[in-house]
């Protein structure tokens, strides 16, 4: 199996960008995974509210790899325990999932055209993070995720 982690811009934040470096080597001992950054559409442009999504969802869809079940992560999401990710994950893996892409769009929320594309809507939380803050979250919870599968004890 193959994760692949999109987000809108780069994360700007140093020690935020660490813990991801972090976790994502951490994950890339157990599984596949890679990043990728996306332009920011609204960067040095008047692009506000719905057209600002459009162009970001245009940016996401042309970097979701053809064949990925597609997860976005949005408010009123499904909701996991760590250990149910685990499952999640592991089920996944049973049922022949190649490559889960998994989506964080820009602070003004994803365009219709990339939710229509996803299999599942995931949610980390009721609370409200950061768009960068976030990246971190799924990081860790994919990690701790793997760890519990692969009976690691760092989930404890």
């Amino acid at each position: 199996m193959q994760l692949v982690l999109l987000w809108v811009g780069k994360t700007r934040n140093p020690h935020l960008r660490s813990l991801c470096d972090d976790y994502l080597e951490r994950t890339r001992r157990l599984v596949r995974c890679e990043v990728v950054e996306i332009r920011d559409p609204g960067k040095g442009r008047a692009f506000k509210g719905p057209d600002l999504r459009k162009a970001e969802a245009r940016e996401i869809a042309h970097r979701i790899p053809d064949g990925s079940r597609v997860v976005v992560l949005a408010a009123g999401g499904r909701e996991f325990t760590s250990v149910e990710l685990a499952r999640w994950f592991e089920a996944e893996r049973l049922h022949g999932t190649r490559e889960l892409a998994f989506v964080i769009g820009g602070p003004e929320g994803l365009g219709d055209a990339v939710r229509a594309r996803a299999f599942m809507a995931l949610s980390l939380g009721k609370m409200t993070w950061t768009h960068e803050m976030i990246r971190v979250l799924l990081l860790e919870q994919i990690y701790r995720a793997f760890a519990i599968l692969g009976r690691i004890p760092y989930h404890k």
